[in-house]
């Protein structure tokens, strides 16, 4: 744990060093935490809490300038209180990018790390089957919108979990609306997304793409009782459409399977049937140079054995270098993190 807070606060001074004149926020929230399985949906409680960021902008390429802005980096501490909660009241320190998408419209994505007050204590049960260990993984995004210059307001999902780490562990979702207060370098409304766009020359960009990418990875079992890992594939067929050389939508196939599946399952009609998975998702791609980062969720089509959630999503960070790219993923059930992937990819 000295070791993450020391890591975050050698970043925060790098981030100090290379941009000048932060912006602040304060932020005041109310919401809803939801449990991932409605069979405890009693245990879902309302939040209250507030949040302090600290955001600097960048510059970048011409792209970012004409379609996007230039974004913004920083971190945002909150803290949420949650009555009748099964682990307590909740604690966040997450990294952020901010970026415009309209004069009064900003996206905000944010992934870090968050604590619980009582993360074992859930009706006597020492196994807390939501929250199992103090330390969790911590995803925020959300939208905000400009009242005016200084005041705003945002509609923010969050997950947090350990992603099995520590198990058993089902992770808390929140839904929360937010009303904020930006002060320091606060950028007026009236100098955003003004500039003329035809006075900024930038080459023809591509329409559309086409792609396919092999990954691998290591998988850890959602039965507490199994410590061991198991290895998974996955092969994912993709076409997106570029609206600018900055941000791509599309959709994809994947054919793939969890190695702790290894064992064929013997169903009513057929003695044995491979684990194999077939899935489809949506699917977005950010471009910041040589940087990707994309989302995408979607449903679990046909699967040989039963499954309890039938959805999945993936969240990755790629690097491109001509038609290649290689990364890392994260791939999820609900929510759950189910295994990681690391991915070599073709775009055509």
């Amino acid at each position: 744990m000295r070791k993450i807070v020391f890591f975050l606060f050698a970043l925060l001074i790098c981030q100090v060093s290379v941009f000048a004149q932060p912006r602040y926020s304060l932020s005041l929230d109310a919401g809803y935490m939801m449990t991932n399985n409605s069979e405890y949906s009693r245990y879902n409680s309302a939040t209250f809490g507030m949040s302090a960021s600290v955001l600097w902008g960048t510059t970048g390429d011409e792209y970012w300038k004409r379609y996007w802005n230039y974004p913004s980096f920083g971190f945002k501490a909150s803290f949420s209180h949650i009555p009748n909660s099964p682990a307590g009241d909740r604690f966040g320190l997450v990294g952020v990018l901010c970026f415009d998408v309209a004069r009064r419209w900003e996206a905000q994505i944010g992934v870090g790390f968050s604590g619980y007050t009582r993360p074992y204590s859930i009706t006597g049960d020492t196994t807390n089957i939501f929250i199992g260990s103090f330390l969790n993984c911590l995803i925020d995004a959300g939208i905000a919108y400009r009242i005016d210059d200084r005041f705003a307001v945002a509609c923010r999902v969050l997950h947090t979990s350990n992603g099995m780490l520590m198990r058993p562990n089902q992770g808390l979702n929140f839904v929360q609306l937010d009303i904020a207060y930006n002060f320091g370098n606060v950028r007026r409304l009236d100098d955003i997304f003004l500039h003329p766009k035809s006075s900024i020359e930038t080459p023809a960009f591509k329409t559309h793409e086409w792609g396919v990418a092999f990954s691998g990875g290591l998988v850890m079992s959602r039965n507490h009782s199994e410590k061991s890992y198991y290895p998974c594939y996955d092969v994912t067929f993709y076409y997106q459409k570029y609206t600018s050389p900055v941000f791509a939508f599309g959709g994809a196939v994947d054919l793939w399977y969890n190695g702790k599946d290894w064992r064929p399952s013997q169903t009513l009609r057929y003695a044995y049937a491979l684990p194999i998975y077939f899935s489809a998702m949506g699917m977005m791609e950010f471009f910041w140079g040589p940087i990707s980062l994309k989302a995408g969720f979607g449903p679990v089509l046909l699967v040989s054995h039963h499954i309890s959630i039938p959805y999945y999503e993936r969240v990755g960070a790629y690097y491109n270098f001509g038609n290649q790219y290689v990364g890392v993923a994260l791939n999820a059930h609900g929510g759950r993190i189910e295994f990681i992937e690391w991915t070599i990819g073709h775009r055509f």
